[in-house]
């Protein structure tokens, strides 16, 4: 009979708890974590590349499902909002009246954090 073959040691996470001073986490960092995490945990070896293809399509629905409400689930939903036109007018700077420009219509990205999250976060 052949010998099975040793299970992998399971490596450290690639991105643990931010220092202090430290800025955010690159793409690159995430996409590797993402891969070892899921090797890790014994779902299959996935590459960087595969990895990186999850991260964009992930962007790519939440981007498109936006308007109607995009669900990131364990954190919270995307939501596009409208603002409204405002018209033009005047109001008084410094002490004397300044005339403003209308603003059209526009949209925003609104991201809502759902109550786990939050708690998870002020704790």
């Amino acid at each position: 009979m052949a010998k099975a073959k040793p299970a992998k040691k399971s490596a450290a996470p690639l991105l643990s708890k931010p220092k202090k001073g430290e800025r955010s986490y690159t793409r690159s960092k995430l996409v590797a974590h993402l891969a070892a995490a899921v090797s890790a945990k014994g779902l299959g070896d996935i590459t960087k590349k595969q990895s990186a293809a999850m991260v964009e399509e992930l962007g790519t629905i939440i981007l498109a499902y936006a308007p109607v409400g995009a669900l990131v689930p364990g954190l919270g939903k995307v939501t596009l909002r409208e603002k409204k036109a405002v018209p033009a007018g005047t109001k008084i700077m410094f002490g004397k009246e300044v005339q403003t420009k209308a603003k059209p219509k526009s949209w925003k990205l609104k991201f809502n954090f759902n109550k786990e999250a939050k708690d998870a976060l002020s704790k």
